[in-house]
C-alpha cells in the first residue's frame, strides 16, 4: 500500500471517527493505557502488545479489565505484528479505521508496523492510521546509562549500502552523551542536530542541550534546528526539506532519540523516500520511579492515509 496522506487532528476529531481496532503496547508509565481509558466504551476491537518484561507490567491487569486482547511478541520478532496486521486487515470492506498507542511502544514495533502496510496488499482499499502519542514530564535525574544496542530499526531495509558520504541528522533526547555512540558508529561527513521544545515540559530544551553540549559545541548554528515535538505537520516539513536537501549528494540516516514524535515522523518519511534510512539507541532498561510517566498533556494526533496501488491509478484517471 502507498501513503497518500498525511495530517494533524485533536483528540475531539477522534471521537467522531468509527475505529475498527485499537493496537496499545503495555509498559511501565501510567501513561500507557491512558488513551485505552478514554476511549475503551467506544472500540469493540482491542489488541495489547506485550513482551517477556511487559506482561509482567503492574497496569496488564488493566488493559485486560477495559477489553484488551494479549498478543505476546518479542521486540525483535516481526513475525507476531505481521500475522496480527493480516488478520485485522484482511476484511471485506472499503476502508479500515486502526488506531495505534505507539506512547510505550518500543520503536521496532510501531516501524514493523508501518513496513507491514506498506508491503501488503490488503482488501481493505483505504487504510487509516491514527497514531496516538500521549506525552509525559520528561525524567531530571540520570540513572546509569548502559547502552544495549546501536544500529538499523529494521534490519531489512535501514542497512546503509550505497558508497555515499552519509548526514547523520540526530534527533536529541535528554541522554547524556548516548548520541555520540551513533555518531561514532556511522562515521558521518556532515551532522545536523534535532533540539525539541515540549508544551507540556518548557524545560525540557534546556535539559537536552545541557547534555548534548559535547556535541552541540561542534556544530555551527546552521546546523542545530529548534523544532516543536508537539507538532507532527511542522516535523515532517522539516525533516522532509533537510532530507530532500541532503540526500542528493549523500547517504541519510536518521537517529530520532527525541520524542516519540519525531521518530514516528521519521518512519513515515522513510516510506516516502525508502533510501532514508533510520537507526536507533537502545538503552538497558533500569526501573522506573513511582510517579514517572504520568500523562501530561491531550494526546498528539496524526492521521496517516495508506491506499491500495490501483486506488491511486483510479484517482490518476480521474
Amino acid at each position: 500500500m502507498e501513503l497518500s496522506h498525511l495530517n494533524q487532528i485533536n483528540f475531539n476529531e477522534l471521537r467522531f471517527e468509527k475505529i475498527d481496532c485499537m493496537i496499545a503496547a503495555c509498559g511501565a508509565q501510567p501513561r500507557c493505557y491512558d488513551l485505552a481509558e478514554k476511549l475503551h466504551p467506544d472500540i469493540s476491537r482491542k489488541i495489547l502488545l506485550t513482551d517477556s518484561k511487559t506482561c509482567n507490567s503492574m497496569f496488564y491487569e488493566r488493559f485486560i479489565s477495559l477489553g484488551f486482547r494479549n498478543l505476546s511478541t518479542q521486540e525483535n520478532e516481526p513475525f507476531a505484528i505481521e500475522n496480527m496486521l493480516k488478520e485485522v486487515c484482511q476484511v471485506n470492506k472499503t476502508q479500515l479505521n486502526l488506531l495505534i498507542d505507539y506512547s510505550c511502544m518500543p520503536k521496532r514495533w510501531y516501524a514493523l508496523i508501518i513496513d507491514c502496510i506498506t508491503r501488503n496488499p490488503y482488501i481493505a482499499q483505504r487504510i487509516n492510521l491514527f497514531f496516538s502519542y500521549t506525552p509525559k514530564i520528561f525524567e531530571r535525574k540520570e540513572g546509569k546509562q548502559v547502552i544495549d544496542y546501536v544500529g538499523p530499526i529494521l534490519l531489512n531495509r535501514d542497512v546503509p549500502k550505497e558508497k555515499k558520504p552519509v548526514s547523520l541528522i540526530a534527533s536529541l533526547d535528554n541522554k547524556n552523551c548516548t548520541m555520540m555512540e551513533a555518531i561514532h558508529a556511522v562515521n558521518p561527513q556532515k551532522i545536523l542536530a534535532f533540539v525539541p521544545h515540549c508544551t507540556h515540559d518548557p524545560g525540557y530544551t534546556q535539559l537536552v542541550m545541557e547534555n548534548n553540549k559535547t556535541l552541540l559545541g561542534r556544530l555551527d548554528s546552521n546546523s542545530i534546528i529548534n523544532y516543536n515535538a508537539d507538532s507532527p505537520e511542522e516535523i515532517n516539513s522539516l525533516l522532509t526539506s533537510y532530507c530532500l536537501d541532503q540526500r542528493i549528494a549523500s547517504e541519510v540516516v536518521i537517529v530520532p532519540q527525541g520524542p516519540k514524535t519525531f521518530s514516528m515522523m521519521s518512519m513515515l518519511l522513510s516510506v516516502r523516500y525508502p533510501d532514508v534510512k533510520l537507526w536507533e539507541i537502545i538503552l538497558r532498561e533500569h526501573k522506573s520511579a513511582s510517579g514517572q510517566g504520568m500523562p501530561a498533556g491531550n494526546p498528539v494526533l496524526v492521521k496517516v492515509s495508506f491506499v491500495n496501488d490501483d486506488e491511486d491509478d483510479e484517482d490518476d484517471q480521474d
